[in-house]
């Protein structure tokens, strides 16, 4: 049966316990799916290198294995540890980077080979939005596709997630409704110049 936990708001913040994130933890080790809150809709996360999680997720969302999902880490730094830093790509995340984006590069010796592309590309997340990157943190990389039903509308609360995936997911983090409520803006840096693959929501202001 699938485990429901609630982040404990602090103002317009949300933070996790240590005993949460433990579990969390142990769930992602075992191979486990985790729902989580993110800056655009909610997300599921999966160890990105263990291919038994990867299947799971994929089977949850009901999701041809060669639409790849993205991954979420915890810091630009990360980003260039899995794709390829380039002069434009470096400048882009520097600036934009945590946000509301979703950057494609190719990827490292490191990148877990599960999530690149067959055109050879990879898509990388840092949220803005503190429980994914403490997630990231502590584990380590995480998917980052939205926790729905392929074809069906991303959820941006709790709720709308477990009505789609149900027993599915393991754990369900509530951390409220997802504040920008559209998926990220989707930019392939893999090339000489920026693209926008898909246009999401403007970045929050300060």
């Amino acid at each position: 049966m699938s485990e429901l936990l609630r982040a404990t708001s602090i103002g317009s913040k949300f933070v996790l316990d240590a005993i949460a994130v433990a579990r969390i933890r142990g769930t992602l080790a075992a191979g486990g799916l985790v729902v989580y809150p993110t800056d655009t809709v909610y997300g599921i996360a999966a160890d990105v290198f263990q291919e038994i999680a990867l299947d799971r997720l994929y089977a949850a969302k009901a999701r041809p294995r060669e639409l790849v999902v993205s991954m979420a880490v915890a810091s630009v730094d990360d980003v260039f540890r899995f794709g390829v830093r380039t002069p434009i790509a470096a400048a882009f995340c520097e600036k934009n980077l945590p946000g509301p984006y979703t950057v494609v590069l190719e990827p490292t010796p490191d990148a877990p080979r599960g999530l690149v592309s067959k055109d050879g590309r990879l898509a990388i997340r840092v949220p803005d939005h503190p429980i994914p990157r403490l997630l990231a943190k502590a584990f380590g990389p995480i998917t980052a596709t939205s926790a729905n039903r392929h074809g069906l509308p991303s959820p941006t609360t709790c709720d709308e997630a477990r009505a789609q995936l149900g027993e599915a997911v393991d754990v369900y983090l509530d951390g409220g409704p997802a504040p920008l409520g559209r998926e990220s803006t989707v930019v392939d840096l893999s090339g000489p110049r920026a693209r926008i693959l898909r246009q999401g929501p403007l970045p929050r202001g300060p």
